[in-house]
C-alpha cells in the first residue's frame, strides 16, 4: 500500500489512485522485485532526513539508489542535479523507469556502478542507505566528493553501529549532527567541516 512520510511525502505505485489535492510531494514507484518501494524503515528515515535538509539548488548524490525513491524526492524538493548510483543493473533499470514516471529526467541521472562511479565529482548532499560495512568502506570516497559544509546522510544500520560510523566520519573531518530512529534502524547526518 501507499507510504506516507511525515504528511509531506506520499510514495505510491502507479496503480494507486492519485490524490490531486495532496499538499506534499507525490512520488510514484513501480514496484519491482525487492528494491524498496518506500516501505522499508530506512527509506522513510532517509526521506525524513531529506525533508529537514536545504535541498533546493543543491547537487545531490543518491548512493545505492534501489528504486530511486530518494533521488526522486531530492529532485522534487528542488535539487539542481541528482546522480543516482546503483550497483544492481536490474534495480538501476527500475530507477530509470521511475525517473520517467515522476518527470524528473531533466535533473536526475542514473548510472550502474559502485563508489568508483563518483570519483572526481562534487556534491553538496550525499545520501547513502546501504549497510554498515559498505558505508565504512566507502565513506572516504563520499567525504572526498562533498563540498565544504556538505552533508552526508546515511542509514541501513543499527544503534550499535553508530559509534564506529561516527569515529570513521570524524577521521574524515565530518561531524555528527543528528540521528533519527525507526524500530531498530537508525539514520545519521554528518557535516563536512
Amino acid at each position: 500500500e501507499e507510504v506516507e512520510v511525515k504528511n509531506k511525502v506520499l510514495i505510491r505505485a502507479p496503480f494507486h489512485t492519485p490524490r490531486p489535492n495532496y499538499n506534499g510531494l507525490e512520488v510514484i514507484i513501480q514496484p519491482k522485485m525487492s528494491f524498496g518501494t518506500g516501505h522499508h524503515a530506512t527509506t522513510q528515515l532517509m526521506v525524513e532526513m531529506l525533508l529537514s535538509s536545504a535541498v533546493e539548488g543543491k547537487r545531490v548524490l543518491d548512493m545505492g539508489s534501489g528504486t530511486g525513491v530518494l533521488a526522486i524526492v531530492a529532485a522534487k524538493l528542488g535539487a539542481e542535479s541528482v546522480l543516482a548510483v546503483e550497483i544492481d543493473d536490474m534495480a538501476e533499470e527500475s530507477v530509470r523507469e521511475n525517473i520517467e514516471l515522476n518527470a524528473v529526467a531533466e535533473r536526475v541521472v542514473s548510472v550502474c556502478g559502485d563508489a568508483s562511479a563518483i570519483e572526481g565529482k562534487e556534491f553538496d548532499i550525499v545520501l547513502a542507505n546501504i549497510n554498515r560495512n559498505i558505508l565504512l568502506a566507502d565513506m572516504a570516497t563520499y567525504a572526498k566528493t562533498l563540498s565544504e559544509g556538505g552533508e552526508l546522510v546515511v542509514s541501513g544500520f543499527y544503534e550499535e553501529d553508530i559509534p564506529l560510523l561516527t569515529k570513521k566520519a570524524k577521521s574524515l573531518k565530518m561531524k555528527k549532527i543528528n540521528e533519527l530512529s525507526c524500530n531498530e534502524w537508525r539514520a545519521v547526518r554528518f557535516i563536512k567541516q
